[in-house]
């Protein structure tokens, strides 16, 4: 037969070890995430807040002058955006003509069948629509470089090449 095993005496509990300190590494670590967590919010809260409302002139870079928009001085960029404002009846009608436009691309996907012409046709108008915008951003921006110097053209170049080295080929 077998021998009774002895109990085993219970081993008693360890004291808790006392709380570690985080370590320097850490927290770095935890200042850098949330400056990068704070910045996406600034990002993004600036993109939301920065839009252009119905009755707002598009911004520069919505009428194909992005890289302008960087390389341009605040003081050229008000001048440009001033020269869009005067025209703001005829770009609401074209902004209203995108919008329309594309309410109509939506209708043409959700008929059965498809109907290609009236997407076709509804796309031709908006892009009729997005062409008239950006003449009118680039007729600004013309009146602009127009009236700056030579002095104020070669630091434009300048920054125009910065920008777009920054957008990277975009």
């Amino acid at each position: 037969m077998s021998e009774p095993v002895p109990p085993v005496p219970p081993v008693p509990p360890q004291p808790p070890e006392p709380p570690r300190r985080a370590g320097r590494g850490v927290k770095i670590a935890l200042a850098v995430s949330l400056a990068l967590n704070l910045a996406v919010a600034g990002l993004v809260g600036g993109a939301i807040l920065g839009r252009n409302g119905p009755g707002e002139a598009p911004a520069i870079r919505a009428l194909g002058l992005g890289p302008f928009a960087l390389a341009l001085p605040r003081e050229q960029r008000d001048e440009v955006r001033g020269r869009i404002e005067a025209d703001m009846p005829r770009l609401r009608a074209e902004r209203s003509e995108i919008g329309r436009s594309l309410r109509e691309v939506q209708r043409a996907l959700l008929a059965e069948p498809f109907d290609r012409a009236a997407a076709a046709q509804a796309l031709a108008r908006s892009r009729e629509a997005t062409l008239a915008l950006q003449s009118a951003g680039h007729a600004a921006l013309l009146d602009t470089l127009e009236a700056m110097s030579a002095e104020e053209r070669a630091a434009l170049a300048q920054g125009l090449g910065r920008a777009l080295r920054r957008m990277g080929g975009r």
